[in-house]
């Protein structure tokens, strides 16, 4: 899968993109709702993972790279995959680094793949989950057209602590509502 959007390119990754996935995931702040910030090994199991053939397998990841088309450099991670085959439902996830976090990326990013997946995933339903304290992805999942699902109790587990969590739905019907 790859498109594109006004300011951003979506893509596969490479082995090319180590250094740039190492800086942003390695950032305490960019993980904080996440997970522990990433060694330089964990970035690079992550990247192989990202760079192998991707057969769309229910919680099989497909991980994309966001790269500035102004600055030619990539940016951030979109992923995409099937939580449940039977009702049609998948989940998406971001991540940027943390100097292009508040210029739009995140929206931009988002939005064109929740139209990628309705178009090219065969999905009724996407779904995205944030940490309760994650204030900003909330409000970017409310503009994405997202309705707030369900709270599940200690979650994720980061750092060695569970935290809850919130999950936001868009429904294809909803999506060509909007």
């Amino acid at each position: 899968m790859q498109f594109e959007t006004e300011r951003l390119s979506m893509r596969r990754m490479t082995m090319d993109d180590l250094d740039a996935v190492y800086s942003h995931r390695k950032n305490p702040n960019t993980s904080k709702y996440i997970g522990a910030p990433a060694t330089f090994e964990s970035a690079k199991e992550r990247l192989v993972q990202a760079c192998q053939p991707w057969k769309g397998e229910q919680n099989e990841r497909l991980i994309l790279a966001i790269v500035s088309k102004q600055k030619r450099k990539l940016i951030g991670e979109l992923v995409f995959k099937y939580v449940d085959e039977e009702k049609k439902v998948g989940e998406i996830g971001f991540r940027l680094a943390e100097d292009e976090i508040g210029c739009g990326y995140g929206y931009e990013a988002a939005a064109a793949l929740i139209k990628e997946a309705f178009q090219q995933c065969s999905v009724d339903t996407i779904q995205a989950m944030c940490a309760v304290g994650n204030q900003q992805s909330q409000r970017l999942m409310l503009k994405l057209g997202m309705k707030r699902k369900c709270r599940l109790k200690a979650f994720l587990d980061i750092g060695g602590e569970k935290h809850d969590i919130y999950i936001y739905q868009l429904t294809k019907a909803c999506y060509l509502e909007l």
